[in-house]
């Protein structure tokens, strides 16, 4: 069931869809998270649509038919920014997200891909300068597409014996790690007003400490039933939960989510920081 957001608060807030689905030369669209200038994806900017805030009506929401959730969860760890410095402090949220989905899907069997991912507002020039592939990514998108994901998959099925469990679903866990109110908050798209026709393939090559990384993932065409929701003011003892995948095509898939500038938040805030963590969930 489409998300009933008849009795919550909206706001208008301008999100960028993508403007066209292959680049001037019909090659697939690329974007480069370091290198503005190699980027072939075009947006249509200034794209106005309705954000509502489904925090009122939380309750209601279904993973698996919305494609969200949102749960309260109050981590261990103290100093967020330790996050992909200390290799303790990765190990030690990784399980904690582990159990957190484990509780929230009834999975089986939980496997982290990424323990956290830092992601810090513009504004933060120095934590930026320092850290690749951590500013907010502004146009709807989707963290993979039907083949990449199953690119994921293949390297946990090297290390993992998965036969036993016939379904499996990968999730995307965000948490901000900054006080509200929030200058640059996450929008999600309910899963039940996406289509197929508004997914468009991006290769996406980014910067990691590791080296560069390119990864095919889903980008959106502009859709008016497109119902976006957030969830005003969250706070670091929070976690959104949502879906990247699901082997099961009765279940909400991919769900579509970008970050977007709050007009009604108060000038001179602390920019938002967040961390992001990707599982794949296994059901028997």
């Amino acid at each position: 069931m489409v998300v009933d957001t008849a009795s919550v608060d909206e706001l208008n807030a301008v999100v960028n869809y993508l403007h066209t689905r292959v680049d001037a030369s019909g090659s697939p669209l690329e974007f480069w998270s370091e290198e503005d200038d190699r980027t072939t994806m075009i947006i249509t900017p200034g794209t106005s649509v309705m954000v509502h805030d489904v925090r009122p009506i939380r309750d209601t929401l279904v993973l698996d038919e919305n494609g969200f959730v949102l749960v309260d969860h109050r981590s261990a760890v103290s100093n967020f920014e330790m996050m992909q410095v200390h290799p303790l402090v990765d190990q030690h949220y990784a399980h904690e997200m582990s159990d957190l989905l484990a509780e929230v899907t009834g999975a089986d069997l939980v496997i982290v891909m990424s323990a956290g991912k830092k992601r810090f507002g513009e504004r933060e020039v120095d934590k930026l300068s320092s850290l690749p592939n951590a500013k907010p990514a502004r146009y709807p998108h989707a963290d993979n597409t039907d083949s990449s994901v199953l690119q994921l998959l293949n390297i946990i099925t090297d290390a993992f014996d998965v036969s036993q469990y016939p379904r499996w679903a990968a999730y995307n866990m965000w948490r901000v790690t900054s006080q509200p109110p929030q200058d640059i908050p996450l929008a999600v798209c309910d899963a039940q007003t996406l289509t197929r026709a508004d997914e468009i393939t991006v290769t996406a090559v980014t910067m990691e400490l590791s080296g560069a990384i390119r990864h095919d993932t889903t980008g959106y065409a502009y859709n008016e039933n497109h119902r976006w929701c957030y969830f005003r003011d969250m706070t670091p003892e929070e976690v959104l939960v949502f879906k990247a995948h699901d082997s099961d095509s009765r279940h909400a898939s991919r769900v579509a989510h970008t970050a977007f500038n709050d007009p009604t938040c108060p000038p001179g805030v602390k920019t938002r920081s967040s961390v992001e963590t990707r599982a794949f969930a296994f059901f028997a």
